[in-house]
């Protein structure tokens, strides 16, 4: 595991620096496939960074005023970003929020900017999953394969490393396959794609969340995959084209 990295004398934790270069990476597909889709590279890293700037002030102002009385006896933990000080939905809220009225006021399809995004969070989704490897945040299950490697003394399945495997495959065929005029479909088959990673990595996950006999994400993955492996068994026949009429 490598949970810091160090450059000379100072030293960094490696969770936040990769998440940086996560979202980086991500920005920068995004903005490539985008002109596929006929988007400006410009337009969507606007799209990328208001949004995750809205969705870290929300989620860090909703943290301070739900515990209030601890900012207000230590006013200076209010500088502290440390992962605890931010409340997920929130800030996601908002950056779907402010994502959605940077597209109006730009006049931007929605449509192919979320496809845009959507690969981009794939090839950040890689860099977040080999993060997860060499902090030891994912853990797999005790192994005994060639492949298994040492975590907390024991070996063990590399789980994470199977995901940015799985990921890396998706946005290979994603990217050479999708349709750049259909987003929506662009947009069910990575979904389909990463719900069949889930499905089949998250069997080698240690400690995971069980329904009775099974684990809780294996189910949401199979579920999610039937229900749009079903939509897009479903033909897509164009709107119908309302009758000319003549007056009698």
């Amino acid at each position: 595991m490598v949970p810091v990295i160090s450059f000379g004398q100072l030293t960094l934790p490696t969770g936040p620096i990769v998440t940086l270069f996560a979202i980086l990476l991500g920005l920068e597909v995004t903005g490539h496939y985008g002109r596929r889709v006929g988007l400006a590279p410009d337009d969507l890293w606007n799209t990328g960074l208001l949004a995750i700037l809205a969705g870290l002030v929300v989620a860090r102002l909703w943290n301070i005023i739900e515990f209030g009385d601890i900012y207000l006896s230590e006013p200076i933990l209010i500088l502290s970003i440390r992962p605890g000080g931010f409340v997920l939905w929130p800030g996601l809220i908002a950056a779907v929020v402010a994502a959605y009225l940077y597209l109006l006021r730009k006049a931007l399809h929605p449509g192919r900017v979320a496809a845009a995004f959507t690969i981009g969070a794939i090839a950040a989704g890689i860099l977040l999953a080999i993060g997860a490897f060499l902090t030891g945040s994912l853990l797999g299950m005790p192994s005994r394969w060639p492949w298994a490697l040492s975590y907390w003394g024991e070996m063990r399945h590399p789980v994470a490393l199977y995901q940015a495997v799985g990921l890396l495959l998706l946005l290979g065929l994603l990217w050479r396959w999708s349709d750049a005029n259909r987003p929506g479909q662009t947009i069910l088959l990575a979904l389909l794609g990463y719900s069949l990673i889930r499905l089949v990595t998250d069997a080698f996950v240690a400690e995971a969340t069980l329904w009775g006999n099974f684990r809780a994400s294996q189910v949401v993955a199979l579920v999610v995959a039937l229900i749009i492996a079903w939509r897009l068994s479903r033909p897509n026949h164009p709107p119908k084209q309302p009758e000319n009429r003549e007056a009698a």
